[in-house]
């Protein structure tokens, strides 16, 4: 173990206040912004490398402690801000292929369901992914994490749902543990979405659509938990792919095997699964831009986080999510990526939040819980990531700006 410290930050932002309200409702004041600042961290070493493992202390540059004035420091001059990792909560990283050619359908006027009735969409990538090898995934899923950190994201989930076979989707889950192993300054959460969508093998009457389920839940699932490959479960709730009785099914059992549970909830059509997910008590319900009034009440009193998708809207041409009406009825709202081969082919988070600024009407505040406490909470994690405090995860990201706003105010940048 080895202290080391930042000093002389424009500003840091520990988010005690947001934690303090659990992300809900949060104002300028939560952010626990402290001017000229610093943060003493210990850090560990894995495979040879040193990485940041626990903060020690947070405070002004002035009031840091006798103790800590003579370890080694990097002085940032006032130039830079420091605030938590950011928190991808929705990201399908592993895949193999891409779909530009219907995306260009698509801006000539095809609709995201008329090109999925034509053979497309999911079953694409599906096909791709099958066919590669994990060698293959990990080398392009490596990129897109060095990508990803570039943007200041720190906790990345990782979900399966581009292989819908047993074998397949394990691959993808497989190659996920790799990039622990690899990438050990990130920390990973792992969900299983077999039920991303219907494989092809039961349009072509192969397989029946209660026998795909079933493999899911006698097969899958208790696999899973004993594998520990994924930390939580998840399904596509929506008009053409799964309905909220079968979800129910699938998440009970998935959660008491120990898994944890999530829901693409509310997305093209209303489909009333984010109450769903209130119900069962899933960490969170994403997407929910078709969600109902009753889905908002039953969010605003639930501990499950409105995980927010604006570039999916944005790059689908959609009506964006009710984030304003969730916001100020109580919910805890995240924002995150969605990246994914066929609606939302980024993984800038600055970028994405700058789409809720603008067209969310989110403030900074909430803009910052965001993609950080909430987002974390979105994974079960709020306990050790998300705000800077004594004894939390080391996973700072030092901004090339002085103020946190300008992270998104240099749009796409």
């Amino acid at each position: 173990m080895t202290l080391k410290a930042i000093i002389h930050a424009s500003e840091v932002l520990t988010g005690r206040g947001v934690r303090s309200k659990d992300g809900r409702r949060v104002t300028e004041e939560d952010l626990g912004r402290i001017e000229d600042g610093a943060i003493v961290y210990e850090t560990k070493k894995i495979a040879g490398r040193e990485i940041p493992d626990r903060i020690v202390w947070v405070g002004a540059t002035k009031d840091l402690p006798k103790q800590y004035r003579r370890i080694k420091a990097k002085n940032l001059r006032g130039n830079s801000a420091i605030i938590p990792g950011l928190v991808d909560c929705h990201n399908h990283l592993v895949f193999a292929g891409d779909r530009a050619d219907e995306f260009a359908a698509r801006c000539g006027g095809a609709t995201y369901e008329e090109i999925a009735a034509k053979g497309g969409g999911i079953v694409t990538t599906v096909s791709a992914t099958r066919k590669a090898t994990k060698a293959q995934l990990l080398k392009t899923a490596s990129a897109r994490v060095k990508k990803a950190m570039s943007y200041g994201i720190r906790t990345l989930e990782i979900k399966s749902g581009y292989g819908l076979t047993e074998e397949s989707e394990f691959k993808v889950l497989e190659v996920a543990q790799e990039l622990k192993k690899s990438f050990p300054e990130m920390t990973f959460a792992t969900t299983y979405l077999g039920a991303h969508a219907l494989p092809k093998e039961v349009a072509e009457g192969k397989l029946t659509r209660e026998q795909y389920l079933s493999e899911m839940i006698t097969s899958s699932l208790p696999k899973l938990a004993k594998s520990k490959l994924a930390d939580a479960c998840d399904i596509f709730v929506d008009q053409g792919y799964f309905t909220v009785e079968e979800a129910r099914q699938l998440l009970t059992h998935a959660k008491k095997l120990g898994l944890k549970i999530k829901i693409h909830a509310d997305e093209m059509g209303n489909t009333e699964s984010a109450a769903l997910a209130a119900e069962l008590g899933a960490l969170s319900a994403d997407h929910l831009l078709q969600i109902s009034k009753r889905g908002v009440d039953a969010l605003s009193k639930s501990d499950t986080v409105a995980v927010l998708l604006p570039g999916t809207a944005f790059y689908l041409k959609a009506n964006y999510a009710p984030a304003r009406q969730l916001i100020d009825t109580g919910a805890c709202v995240a924002l995150s990526t969605d990246f994914n081969p066929g609606t939302c082919v980024t993984l800038n988070l600055p970028a994405i939040m700058t789409i809720a600024a603008l067209y969310l009407y989110m403030s900074r505040a909430e803009i910052f819980a965001a993609v950080t406490y909430n987002a974390a909470k979105a994974l079960g994690l709020q306990g050790h990531k998300g705000t800077l405090e004594r004894g939390k995860d080391a996973d700072f990201f030092v901004l090339p700006y002085k103020r946190f706003e300008e992270l998104y105010y240099n749009f796409a940048w």
